[in-house]
C-alpha cells in the first residue's frame, strides 16, 4: 500500500501542543511525523541511530532532544 499523498496537519492544534519547542525540535518532530505517515503502520524504528538519520542530526544532537520529541509518541516494546 502506498502512503497517502498528503499529511493532514491542523495548524492550530499543532501549535497548541508544541509552542514550547525550539525551531530545531519543531523541524525534527515534523520530519518524524512525515516519516511515520509514510509507513503502513504509522510507526517509527525504535533505534536512535535511525531516528537521528531521519531527522538529519548527529546522534549526540538527537539524544539531546529525544526525550522532548518522544513525549509526543507512544513507545512500544
Amino acid at each position: 500500500m502506498s502512503a497517502p499523498a498528503y499529511l493532514p496537519l491542523f495548524g492550530s492544534d499543532y501549535l497548541a501542543d508544541t509552542r514550547h519547542l525550539s525551531t530545531e525540535v519543531h523541524g525534527a518532530y515534523l520530519l518524524l511525523m512525515i516519516a511515520a505517515w509514510r509507513q503502513d503502520d504509522c510507526g517509527l524504528p525504535c533505534d536512535d541511530k535511525k531516528l537521528a538519520r531521519i531527522v538529519g542530526l548527529s546522534p549526540r544532537k538527537w539524544m539531546a532532544m529525544r526525550d522532548t520529541i518522544l513525549e509526543f509518541w507512544t513507545v512500544k516494546g
